[in-house]
């Protein structure tokens, strides 16, 4: 008699093999036999087995097949190995239906090289749009985001109807102060429509996005335009890092319409961001990005960058302990600046005194060095870096105090420094060993067995 939980054990869908009257080693294999067809079914698939294989090979939601009104659009005979042909006049879009018959391959139209197709009259299309716009233009936003909504998956890219009722909703969203969900529906936009006619208007909507999110963290920012914590819930602020989503929303309103009205205005208010919260090095890559993109362009923010990028450079030094090249970098924007406004003479007495703190920034560092050597009493070495400095800015401070040091310097006894053994070639001799090629070679592998320094009053080593 079968235990009752032997029996619940039996996979469903897997035959009794003793109702069948198989023997047991004959129901192991028929059992295996059925789990084996059905584990490709199972869990993830891929395309290792030659199973997995054969679906990713009939799978249409991979690689979609070219549907027949595809195939006879095509210019000239349909066949694909003619790739060059296919490359040179592509292939309609079935969605759209020019009413004209072209005239000329070489206009880069909306579908490729040839005249700007126009899109087939859709009287129900056209009734379905007038009447959400009539509940927009009413204020009634609610009832007409649903009906755009409806429209955008009845219709959705790449209609013209489509596009209006997908930018609509966005609009909705936005004017119903929904930003989180209007950022999203803006995207989706310049996803589905890259060349939308409303990217001006997007830009303009993502910029102010951006400038709502980012002043929740200014301080400076007055009372009556932050929003309260439960704004968070309904959808005015992202639930987490409004800073971030700020951020991102300028970015998209900067890399969206590039030569549009916006964009530098985005990419200035990105700087001053980090520029306020004392990210100096990345508001110094946002200023320089700016001037190496606006130059030469009509930018009334193109000297505040400059400036800005000054100002972030040289707050971004740490100190004569630390890399120093910033201040070069601040040196060389100073320089462009000047040559980029000349007629502007009156603001350049700050880029001189910069210029002139950059300086003394520099020759307090080869001070630094200098003095450094001197502790360790590498007298040449110190006079190098000592005479550097009144001889490169004989008007700094520092240069006066590296000549006092050079007078004391020029007494203190100057012993010859021996080479490191770090730099001396193989099979070259040894200053540091007795002479010849064997004491060279010994103490190289006493060094190697880490005996060096071992030696009594020697510092080769043992020999």
């Amino acid at each position: 008699m079968v235990r009752p939980d032997r029996q619940a054990a039996a996979a469903p869908g897997v035959p009794n093999p003793r109702r069948l009257g198989l023997r047991p080693h004959a129901a192991r294999l028929a059992i295996g036999l059925v789990l084996l067809a059905l584990a490709p079914l199972a869990g993830c698939s891929n395309i290792v087995t030659p199973w997995g294989q054969w679906r990713a090979a009939y799978n249409n939601g991979l690689v979609r097949k070219l549907s027949s009104e595809e195939i006879a659009d095509a210019s000239g005979p349909a066949d694909s190995n003619n790739l060059f042909r296919r490359w040179i006049t592509p292939r309609n879009n079935p969605s759209l239906r020019s009413l004209d018959s072209p005239t000329s391959t070489q206009v880069l139209g909306s579908d490729g090289w040839r005249p700007m197709a126009k899109p087939a009259p859709d009287p129900v299309a056209d009734a379905e749009l007038a009447a959400a716009e009539k509940l927009f233009n009413q204020g009634k936003l609610d009832e007409a985001e649903k009906k755009f909504a409806a429209m955008v998956k009845k219709y959705g890219p790449p209609t013209t109807h489509g596009e209006n009722a997908r930018f609509y909703v966005a609009e909705c969203q936005y004017q119903r102060k929904h930003y989180t969900a209007a950022h999203q529906s803006y995207q989706k936009l310049v996803s589905d429509y890259p060349g939308t006619t409303f990217l001006q208007k997007l830009t303009e909507r993502e910029l102010e996005i951006g400038r709502i999110w980012l002043a929740q963290s200014d301080p400076t920012t007055p009372a009556e335009k932050k929003l309260p914590w439960q704004a968070r819930f309904d959808g005015r602020l992202p639930w987490i890092d409004s800073q971030g989503s700020g951020i991102q929303a300028l970015e998209h309103a900067q890399h969206n319409d590039p030569i549009g009205p916006s964009s530098d205005k985005a990419a200035i208010e990105i700087a001053d961001f980090y520029m306020k919260h004392a990210d100096y090095e990345t508001a110094a890559d946002y200023y320089e990005l700016f001037v190496k993109e606006w130059a030469g362009k009509k930018s009334q923010f193109l000297q505040h960058a400059q400036l800005s990028a000054i100002d972030a450079r040289v707050k971004s030094y740490m100190g004569p302990e630390y890399d120093s090249s910033c201040l070069e970098k601040a040196r060389g924007m100073a320089i462009q600046t000047m040559e980029t406004f000349p007629e502007r003479q009156a603001s350049f007495e700050k880029l001189y005194l910069t210029i002139d703190h950059i300086n003394d920034a520099n020759a307090e560092k080869i001070y630094n060095i200098g003095m450094q050597y001197k502790r360790m009493k590498k007298v040449a070495s110190a006079e190098y870096y000592l005479g550097w400095v009144p001889q490169r800015w004989p008007n700094s401070p520092w240069a006066v105090k590296a000549k006092t040091e050079l007078a004391q310097l020029a007494k203190m006894p100057r012993k010859p420094s021996k080479p490191s053994k770090i730099i001396i070639p193989p099979g070259a001799s040894d200053p540091f060993m007795s002479s010849g090629p064997m004491g060279g070679m010994m103490g190289g592998m006493m060094n190697g067995m880490g005996m060096g320094g071992m030696g009594m009053g020697m510092p080769g080593g043992m020999m």
